[in-house]
């Protein structure tokens, strides 16, 4: 039987009025490996705070057993500005060099990487720093808050490939369904203060949820209907002295079926957004030529060339500081072009979203009080109030104070603050940083109902997948059409760093390269092969149909068929056009591998 790490007991915890966590009970045990979920505001953050003594309960007991060795990230520690990462390593963990190096390979940091300065390294890289020092310390129990909010794909995908394999337990909340899905084994939910424990993965108790709730409601409305027939016999014979004693007897199974029924939480609202979607016709949004993005003397990236068309629905995808952000803030024209040129056309109306939007909080603002000063000034009272309800602000949480909402609260905030405005284009940089769970995906559906023109950067690939059809990628300064789907492009993004740690544990297949060019290549070998396997596809579809018309022709020699011939002909110069497709992706594969 696995012995228990952590425990918790009736943990109440209430701010002002609202009563967060009630009563809350639940048991962690070895190699379990938790996702926590919920709606923002439920707790989540609360209960892992009150976990990391960051918080104290108002009443209750939280125990660790011995045997637990916690770890946590340290999401807003500044790291040094004087050692390298290796010494900063060293200090933290006081471990060996080579301890360091391995475990620090396992999320792609390599030497180059450990000389530097740690502060100096970008976003996604700090984060993985800050995971090899709180791993470093062989922790056997984890305690992970959003720990996806801010990372890079490629940073997230290490993540997930190490908690996949980790031999310990983790309690983690996050707001990407597919990096649950992909990680954890139970769930807890928190729900109107309680937690519900489940032994299974979040779609298993979802479903399993959904299930018990469809099973509740069959119930009260089975005792419904009966509940109702004694009652006409109670209405129809309580005044008759004769049945009198019955219509008592009556009375009282009514009140005892009464307390069978099932009390069911409808006041918990099902997220339902509606974006108001303006009329666009078709054309182009906007092009750019030959645009170099940066600050001051410093290019991001350069030479970009790209199109986006009205309705479309694009992911500008790349590491953290590549420059995504850069290049959506020069798209929404907050930062100047370093040269070329960023053409919209001429009824552009753009609406942007970044985590700074943050800032136009002011503290002891209530919510709706935000959003009136944020509306347009001829916006209907109905119209920010359906807004608000769009992201679960209803009744009593339109007077709530700014400074008491939890992070995924504000956030939906200001993104209803942006959507009360009829934009034809929306800019959302990382739009679901702390959403919960239901509301990131009712926001993806929104979006992809919204007629305008949506460009995002996010890394939560359940909302990704949902709503996006084109690709573009930031990366070795330059910024590039990827030709696939998402799920296409984290899965060749996947095998490169695989191929890419298999190559560091094989020191003979190294070559004078560096690791950022041979990553390179190999990213090029994968598109060049997924366009091979689309090519494929597509002439085997026109084989069969050639042999069909073919085998028409065989059966019926003296039957002559225009139509069919046209088609016969049409067939043979696509089969080679896509011959000549699937050569010229070979020979830039040959000679990529050469460069290896």
């Amino acid at each position: 039987m696995p012995h228990p790490l952590a425990e918790g007991r009736n943990i109440r915890k209430s701010y002002g009025l609202q009563v967060v966590l009630d009563d809350l009970s639940f048991l962690v045990t070895e190699k379990q490996k938790i996702a926590l979920i919920g709606r923002n505001g439920a707790g989540k953050s609360t209960l892992l705070k009150i976990l990391m003594s960051q918080e104290e309960a108002d009443g209750g007991h939280v125990q660790f057993y011995p045997t637990a060795r916690v770890g946590v990230v340290e999401q807003h520690e500044v790291l040094p500005d004087s050692i390298s990462t290796l010494e900063y390593l060293e200090q933290k963990s006081g471990k060996q060099e080579w301890t360091i190096r391995k475990q620090a390979s396992e999320f792609g940091l390599q030497s180059s990487h450990l000389e530097q300065i740690p502060n100096q390294l970008s976003g996604g890289y700090q984060m993985r720093v800050k995971l090899v020092a709180m791993l470093l310390l062989e922790p056997n129990l984890l305690l992970l808050d959003e720990p996806v909010n801010y990372l890079d794909l490629q940073t997230l995908l290490f993540l997930e490939r190490f908690l996949q394999r980790f031999n310990g337990a983790f309690l983690l909340a996050a707001h990407d369904r597919t990096f649950l899905q992909n990680t954890c084994t139970h769930t807890f939910e928190i729900e109107r203060g309680t937690l519900t424990s489940y032994k299974g993965s979040i779609e298993e108790y979802l479903t399993f949820k959904q299930e018990q709730l469809d099973l509740e409601l069959r119930n009260n409305k089975r005792l419904s209907r009966e509940m109702a027939h004694h009652q006409e016999f109670v209405d129809r014979f309580r005044s008759k002295a004769s049945l009198a004693s019955r219509a008592q007897s009556k009375i009282k199974h009514i009140a005892k079926l009464c307390g069978k029924i099932s009390k069911i939480n409808s006041d918990l609202a099902t997220t339902k957004i509606r974006i108001p979607s303006p009329h666009v016709i078709a054309g182009t949004a906007v092009r750019t030529q030959h645009l170099s993005i940066g600050y001051g003397d410093f290019t991001v990236a350069q030479d970009i060339n790209l199109e986006i068309h009205r309705g479309e629905k694009v992911v500008i995808a790349g590491e953290n500081g590549r420059g995504k952000s850069t290049l959506l803030k020069t798209l929404a024209g907050h930062i100047e072009p370093l040269s070329g040129s960023v053409k919209w056309w001429h009824k552009v109306d753009i609406g942007y979203y970044d985590q700074k939007t943050e800032a136009t909080i002011i503290g002891n603002e209530t919510v709706v009080q935000y959003l009136t000063r944020m509306a347009p000034g001829d916006a209907s009272g109905e119209h920010i109030l359906m807004m608000a309800g769009n992201f679960l602000f209803r009744g009593d949480d339109l007077d709530k104070a700014a400074n008491i909402l939890s992070g995924g609260e504000r956030a939906r905030l200001c993104l209803a603050g942006v959507l009360l405005h009829e934009h034809n284009v929306l800019l959302l940089d990382e739009p679901t940083n702390h959403l919960d769970v239901e509301t990131t995906e009712a926001l993806a559906v929104a979006l992809k109902e919204y007629k305008g023109t949506v460009i995002i950067i996010s890394h939560s690939r359940t909302f990704v997948n949902t709503l996006v059809d084109k690709i573009f990628e930031v990366r070795a300064g330059n910024v590039r059409r990827y030709m696939g789907t998402y799920e296409e492009y984290v899965d060749d993004l996947s095998s490169v760093m695989e191929d890419s740690l298999t190559e560091k544990q094989d020191e003979s297949s190294l070559s004078n390269l560096s690791i950022q060019d041979r990553t390179e290549i190999h990213t090029r070998i994968r598109e060049h092969q997924r366009s091979q396997e689309r090519t494929t596809k597509q002439m085997e579809t026109l084989d069969r149909e050639k042999s069909e018309i073919l085998g028409y022709f065989f059966e019926n020699p003296m039957d002559y068929s225009p139509s069919k011939s046209q088609r016969l002909s049409e067939l043979n110069d696509q089969l080679e056009i896509l011959e000549k497709t699937w050569l010229s992706n070979q020979e830039q594969i040959d000679t990529l591998r050469c460069e290896l």
